[in-house]
């Protein structure tokens, strides 16, 4: 395993400023304990991938904080970043973890050997990382420090596992947990485990409401749309679920068959069309271009009263300037904004469910269901292979030469 490698390398100043850099692979023997040396074999490529680039410098987040730098590269100016899909066991001393084992998790982007240590975790088939002592993945969400055995799967499947997968747990999770019905889950606080509890089951009722989406066409988006309509009881379902976005994306939203009606940002004026006076309004930012947000959310309260309205962040431009307003609101406990955690709505639902295997059997039967519908047929899966290609796809997809109906994977 002596012979070298490459990684990708990104500026900290400018994440579309990426190069590909030789970085040897181990060359001795692998000898720790609950160890496992492996290698990336195929990752997916979306602008949820720029957002762990451009943000990932933040403390709170760490996504440059994963895989050690090569020698020959300064942290003070550049980084690595990771993608999900699958890797390769290459060398191994955990028994349970033979060498081709294939993990799906958070994966690095290159082709050079990495060495990780894991612990069998509290779900079959899962395993969590022993935090190194050298300061890597400190201040991670658990979610980038488990990996998880699935068993046989197509290559088709794994290319749809890479791409929804992680974004697609979110929109699960808004639809199942935080909005959750008689019958089904105890409702979750949108910011979960640490949310306390002022989230009832009158805040999760969205019976006959009108959820608007901003900036439905990423995967989040569209997974979340997806489960409102296929992943709820009749009786349960919101009265219309509209698209907020741009122009460029119209009509691929539209195209998906999950919208009531695909509106453009500036189109702010039609939200006296798509609801009525007392009705109960539901808007979620996905991540609207700079301060749409703002100004629908403002729109709203104003026409139909802030009592009517409920404010879900789940992302956010990181392209703009300054953040929306809304997010200073977050931390009022009068209003009706909340920030959403994927992380801490999936603990608080294992502790309302009693186990982490509940919690996973519930997840893992519901993403058959989403895999066994065709997940979004408007997507189209392009595969490429090789490493070089990969650095070819960031840079199209930063040019905007690849909109929200291609799905980029890589075999590595």
């Amino acid at each position: 395993m002596s012979e070298a490698h490459a990684t990708q390398i990104i500026s900290k100043a400018d994440f579309t400023a990426q190069s590909l850099t030789p970085a040897p692979s181990p060359s001795t023997p692998l000898t720790a304990p609950s160890s496992v040396r492996i290698q990336t074999r195929l990752i997916s490529l979306t602008t949820n991938t720029f957002t762990y680039a451009k943000l990932g410098g933040n403390p709170l987040l760490a996504w440059w904080n994963v895989w050690p730098l090569p020698a020959t590269v300064s942290p003070d100016t550049h980084c690595r970043i990771s993608a999900w899909g699958y890797s390769e066991v290459v060398e191994s001393t955990v028994p349970s973890l033979p060498v081709g084992t294939e993990l799906f998790g958070y994966q690095p982007i290159g082709t050079r050997v990495e060495e990780i240590q894991l612990i069998e975790g509290n779900v079959p088939g899962g395993y969590d990382v022993v935090l190194p002592d050298d300061g890597l993945r400190k201040g991670l969400n658990p979610i980038y420090n488990r990996y998880q055995v699935f068993g046989d799967e197509s290559n088709e499947s794994k290319g749809l596992r890479a791409l929804f997968y992680a974004l697609w747990q979110t929109g699960w999770m808004l639809n199942q947990h935080v909005f959750a019905w008689e019958g089904g889950f105890k409702p979750s606080h949108p910011f979960g485990a640490a949310g306390g509890d002022g989230w009832d089951a009158k805040k999760a009722d969205i019976k006959g409401a009108v959820v608007i989406l901003l900036a439905p066409s990423g995967k989040t988006g569209l997974s979340f749309a997806h489960e409102l309509r296929k992943g709820r009881p009749k009786g349960e379902q919101p009265d219309k679920v509209i698209g907020v976005g741009s122009e460029k994306s119209k009509g691929f939203s539209e195209s998906t068959g999950l919208f009531d009606e695909v509106l453009l940002y500036e189109q702010v004026e039609d939200i006296e069309r798509i609801a009525k006076k007392g009705q109960k309004i539901v808007l979620v930012n996905f991540a609207a271009r700079g301060q749409a947000a703002d100004t629908w959310a403002s729109a709203l309260d104003e026409k139909f009263g802030e009592d009517n309205v409920t404010v879900l962040l789940v992302g956010a431009d990181p392209s703009a300037t300054r953040p929306p307003v809304l997010y200073g609101k977050v931390m009022d406990p009068t209003s009706n904004v909340y920030q959403v955690h994927a992380g801490l709505i999936r603990e608080k639902g294992i502790a309302n469910l009693g186990s982490a295997e509940a919690y996973y059997n519930a997840q893992n039967a519901a993403w058959d269901r989403f895999a066994g519908d065709g997940a979004i047929p408007a997507i189209e899966i392009k595969w490429e292979k090789g490493l070089e290609k990969y650095k070819a796809g960031w840079q199209a997809l930063a040019d905007g030469h690849y909109g929200p109906e291609t799905g980029l994977v890589f075999e590595l």
